[in-house]
């Protein structure tokens, strides 16, 4: 059986070690992964599916937020992903974004962020450290019903913390299915697509529990249903 091909967004010449975890977890759930930069030259590129990766923050001003000064912001990347955030629900190309792909996918729609979570919510400082981020858990509450709970077979989770940024408002037609005690916004849906399925967390970094392969099996399953569509290019 021919595994869909899953587009793994992520910048030219950095984050590799994440996209390899996305790629392995892509492969484990049953798609054939590739990397989707704004330097990839190949001009005739079909998907079954799409992963925005996680990453560097996405620049402020898309949603009216105020960029950081001194801080290098990844513009080719953005446009790369919003172009094809609003192909994948034009064209109904089922996908997944991961932490900053979540947010990505609801600045396209309108949505806005929080630049610094512990900020706006209690009980939200998460620890910093590589051994904290490695082992640090947190409790969600996910909505019945929703893709996110059918993957997962559950109405809650416990999830890793990678992210100092989180939803503001939610963008047209997206709905909050996954949240923390504190109300921080842990995943985001648009229901009248195949997939359009946004985490906050990393599922690709807790491959070795069944429930968040499911995620990556679900958008397997989902792309292995869609005949392949080129990708258009920002």
């Amino acid at each position: 059986m021919t595994r869909p091909i899953i587009a793994i967004t992520k910048p030219h010449r950095k984050d590799n070690w994440a996209f390899r975890a996305v790629a392995l977890a892509v492969r484990l759930g049953g798609g054939e992964p590739f990397a989707l930069t704004p330097a990839e030259q190949r001009k005739h590129i079909k998907v079954n599916g799409i992963v925005f990766g996680g990453g560097d923050d996405i620049f402020p001003m898309l949603y009216d937020g105020t960029p950081k000064q001194g801080h290098i912001y990844d513009r080719e990347r953005d446009a790369l992903e919003i172009a094809a955030a609003e192909q994948a629900a034009e064209d109904d190309i089922p996908a997944l974004g991961i932490c900053r792909g979540a947010q990505l996918m609801n600045v396209v729609r309108g949505g806005a962020l929080h630049a610094d979570v512990s900020a706006e919510y209690e009980n939200a400082a998460y620890p910093n450290g590589v051994w904290g981020k490695a082992f640090y858990r947190k409790r969600i509450e996910i909505k019945p019903g929703s893709a996110l709970a059918a993957a997962v077979n559950a109405e809650t989770a416990e999830v890793n913390s990678l992210h100092k940024q989180a939803i503001k408002q939610l963008g047209d037609n997206l709905v909050a299915t996954a949240k923390e005690p504190n109300g921080v916004i842990q995943a985001l849906e648009d229901s009248n697509l195949s997939l359009f399925l946004g985490v906050q967390f990393h599922p690709e970094l807790l491959i070795y529990r069944s429930d968040m392969r499911a995620i990556f099996e679900l958008l397997a399953q989902a792309a292995a249903q869609k005949e392949p569509v080129e990708i258009n290019r920002a």
